[in-house]
Formats: C-alpha cells, structure tokens, sequence
C-alpha cells in the first residue's frame, strides 16, 4: 500500500488539488487540515473513490496523541502528523506534495518508486553522455535509496531574499535529470514533493515551526539536515530530480521574508550543531532517539525543545496497532 500525505488550510484549493490528480496513483489520501476544521469536499466525480481518503483537523490530533503539542500548528510541518498516520496504517512508501502542486505529466508514483527501487548503481561521469567503462547491460541496483525528492516546474521552491532580488529569473531545472545525492554534502530538502519507505517514517519529523514558535518555513530544511546526518551515519541514500511536479501558486514574498527573518541567522549554523551528534545506532529509530537526546542537552532553549520533541516523535514509533478512525470526508 502506498498513501499521500496533504496538508492544507483551503477547501477550494483542496478540491482542485484532488481533481487535477484523478485518477488518483495512491491508495489512500491523508489530508491534514492546518486549521480547527475546514469543510473539506471531495469533488462530485470523485465520489465513488471518497472511501480512500482520511481527513484530521486539530481536534483529532488533540484527541489521538498524548502530546500534541509536538505536531506544527500554522505550517507546513502539520504534515508530519500525516507521515505517522500512513505508517500506523501500513503505507510502505509515503509521499507528500503541496495542496498547489499539480501534474506535469508524469507518472509520478511509476518515477518516485523507480528512484527508490531501481536506481542504478552505475552513473556516467559525464550526463547525457555514455563514458567509456560504463556498463551496457549490467548497471546493477542501488539498494539503500530511502528517499526520493522530486523537484518543481512553475514557481520553484526559494526563499524571499531570492525571490524578491530576482536572482532566479531564467534558471530552469529541465534536463537536470535525477542524481543520488553525495553524503559527504548537506543540500536543502524541500517538503512539496517527495517520497519515502516506511523504514524512515521515524525520520520525517519536521522542525516545529509556525504557531507559539520562534521559526517558520524552515520545518523541512531543519527536518532534512537531521535525516541527510542519520542517513550518513546508516549508508542510506537520497534521490533527487525526477518526478517534476507543476508548482502554481508563488505564495507572497514579503510575508514570506516576515516569517522566514528569524530563522535566516539560525539556519547558518543549525547544521554544524546536527552534523556534530554522535551516532552509535544500527536502525532509524535509535538514530533519531540519539539525534532528539542530543539536541535536547543544547543551551539554546528551541533547540533543546526541538530534541524534547523528537523524543515524543519517537515514541509514536513503538505503537504498531492501528490508531482510532479518522474524520470522514464529506461527499459533494
């Protein structure tokens, strides 16, 4: 089983989302609603497939978690709620995209699984180009790909300083391909469009951000510094490229630059403080386990809570029954 997890605080939106994705390649839909409850509809077409979908509002994460204060209220990160959601469930891989990302006509679970499980192990030093020494018919496998970042055409995913500068105008990612990810480099995970096997769902935890917090819109760089140090630590690997998805909507970015102003210093040396824990585990678990211990013996009060946090995160992880039922989706 396969399941998508998305977050979003518009119906309309939503319902354009869920009809320009018919048929839908998942066999479930987690929707996690960043708000008390909105009134979330399935389009009239989509009806029959109604069944597929879960929907939590903040209320039922109240309800299904004993702290929930560790799930992201106002950003994005909600949708880590999602990612434990589809692993209690039984997801073997999980994907994510934005409510404003739509097809660019790919198969995009065909692509995301493709990068998971039949990424090659042989590369040609030179793209587009077949270099001598590279085999022909015997390219083998690449068995440790965990996660898989697909990337954006339309509005890319940058932040406002980049945006408002215009430094991106006429960059365009087409025929960049898909590259596994040197561990010896951190690189910026964005949240909109990826995809992930279970064995990692303990990993996905984004950095809380947005309501009651000092941060924002760094939930999943934060989130992918941590999982890019685990993954080094465990011999894992990361995809990035294919599948592209059609990001339409270029949220503001002189709000943007608001949100993001307090995390920008922060972010310049968050990740010396991550890529300094000590790992000793041989699984994801007790990796993460190290990782939450160690950032909570930080001096700097986010920091620590951020690792308080990844505790609780953590725990979630030892439950493997099947959590109480989801709110239904309204029909029509």
């Amino acid at each position: 089983m396969n399941a998508l997890v998305v977050p979003t605080n518009s119906a309309d939106r939503l319902a354009e989302f869920l009809e320009a994705w018919a048929p839908w390649p998942w066999d479930r839909i987690v929707i996690v609603q960043d708000a008390p409850e909105i009134d979330i509809r399935i389009p009239e077409a989509l009806e029959s497939a109604a069944d597929r979908v879960e929907v939590f509002c903040w209320a039922d994460i109240d309800a299904m978690l004993d702290q929930p204060s560790i799930i992201s209220r106002k950003d994005s990160a909600i949708r880590s709620f999602g990612f434990w959601r589809a692993w209690a469930t039984g997801a073997k891989v999980i994907f994510t995209l934005d409510d404003d990302c739509f097809p660019a006509g790919k198969d995009i679970v065909g692509l995301h699984r493709d990068n998971l499980y039949a990424t090659p192990a042989w590369q040609s030093s030179v793209p587009g180009l077949h270099a001598r020494g590279l085999p022909y018919r015997n390219m083998g496998v690449l068995r440790d790909v965990q996660l898989s970042m697909g990337l954006w055409q339309g509005s890319p995913d940058i932040d406002a300083i980049t945006t408002l500068a215009g430094t991106h105008a006429g960059v365009s990612i087409v025929g960049t391909g898909t590259r596994v990810m040197s561990c010896a480099q951190y690189f910026p995970m964005s949240g909109m469009n990826l995809a992930f096997r279970r064995e990692v769902a303990c990993l996905m935890y984004f950095a809380p951000m947005g309501l009651g917090q000092p941060y924002g819109r760094f939930d999943d760089i934060w989130c992918g510094i941590v999982v890019q140090r685990i993954f080094r630590h465990l011999g894992y690997s990361i995809t990035c490229g294919q599948p592209v998805v059609n990001h339409q909507r270029a949220s503001d970015a002189f709000v943007n630059l608001v949100k993001e102003a307090p995390g920008i210093v922060v972010n310049e040396h968050v990740w010396e403080t991550v890529d300094a824990v000590e790992l000793s585990g041989e699984d994801p678990l007790t990796c993460m386990r190290e990782m939450g211990a160690a950032l909570e013996a930080s001096d700097d009060g986010y920091t620590s809570r951020w690792g308080q946090a990844i505790a609780a995160w953590c725990a979630l992880f030892d439950v493997v029954d099947d959590p109480p039922g989801a709110t239904t989706a309204p029909r029509g």
